[in-house]
């Protein structure tokens, strides 16, 4: 084996598996591994699953003279297969339905005791789970995310919880970056009538004065309250962070939250994981990670 690396998102919310075997066809010395597309693997780490999935994708290198595997998690069911069906449950209960149409396990369902009625016809398993808890985080204030626990077991958990990791550069940290960027600002919006005459101006006047304006036009539809949408499109300075540490630790996946101390970089706090990736080479283990500064759900929509 030379390297493995196990890695995840929150968008896209099946967690992935890749591995590199050196493969010389006419070398009768190395062992020939009887993999293929289809076939089971399972990661484990001090006798502690982290991954189970199929193998969905092999690449072959002539050059490099290595076979690459790819594979997902069980989470890949629910994002490929759809549904028709009738929500009329709290969200919990939506993902216990969706689950159980789709044959798979539902280890543990966030508990928000918000109830809705939502027709959906031919969308994802995964997109209507996140649905029906797109408005019952509207309802609790709270952010949830839907992964895969170990080979088969999906649970829905409140987003950005602590996992118990904690980062340093006396410790385990060897890499720190942070970015803040104005070039996506948006600090006035102006909404507009169906015929564009101008109704209403929100603004950042802070951010004015020192970036400059810069404007959206927001269209009212019929008799909607369009303040509330017209004031989420307002936005600031974007702050993000990306870290390096080693060894990995399993514990730091995206959807849950870590501890950086780092006077260098600026990374004091508790961060986001957005997306994770650990890797194994040489006998040494590395994880990077994205960190966002905001904890953000993957919402999702049923029309």
């Amino acid at each position: 084996m030379e390297k493995i690396t196990w890695s995840g998102s929150n968008k896209q919310a099946a967690r992935q598996l890749q591995f590199s075997i050196a493969c010389r066809e006419f070398d009768r010395f190395l062992p020939k591994a009887a993999i293929s597309e289809g076939d089971m693997v399972i990661l484990q780490q001090d006798g502690q699953t982290l991954f189970g999935g199929k193998i969905l994708e092999v690449e072959k290198s002539s050059s490099a003279n290595t076979i690459t595997y790819t594979a997902l998690d069980f989470m890949f069911y629910l994002l490929q297969n759809q549904l028709s069906l009738i929500v009329d449950c709290t969200a919990e209960e939506c993902a216990a339905k969706v689950c159980d149409k789709l044959g798979v396990t539902l280890d543990s369902a966030a508990a928000t005791g918000v109830k809705m009625y939502m027709p959906v016809i031919g969308k994802s398993g995964y997109d209507i789970i996140m649905a029906a808890y797109t408005r019952a985080a509207a309802k609790t204030g709270r952010k949830y995310c839907c992964r895969m626990e170990g080979v088969s077991g999906v649970q829905i958990i409140e987003k950005g919880e602590l996992c118990g990791v904690e980062l340093s550069g006396e410790n385990n940290l060897t890499e720190a970056v942070y970015k803040v960027s104005a070039q996506n600002m948006v600090n006035r919006v102006i909404v507009v009538d169906e015929s564009g005459q101008e109704l209403q101006r929100l603004d950042s006047a802070e951010e004015q004065v020192k970036f400059g304006t810069t404007q959206q036009i927001y269209k009212k539809s019929g008799d909607e309250d369009a303040a509330t949408t017209a004031k989420a499109l307002l936005k600031g300075l974007e702050q993000s962070g990306s870290v390096k540490a080693t060894p990995a630790d399993a514990r730091a996946q995206s959807g849950w939250a870590v501890i950086v101390k780092d006077e260098v970089s600026g990374l004091n706090g508790k961060f986001y994981i957005e997306s994770d990736s650990h890797t194994w080479a040489d006998g040494k283990s590395e994880m990077q990670l994205t960190l966002a500064f905001a904890n953000i759900m993957d919402e999702k929509e049923i029309d």
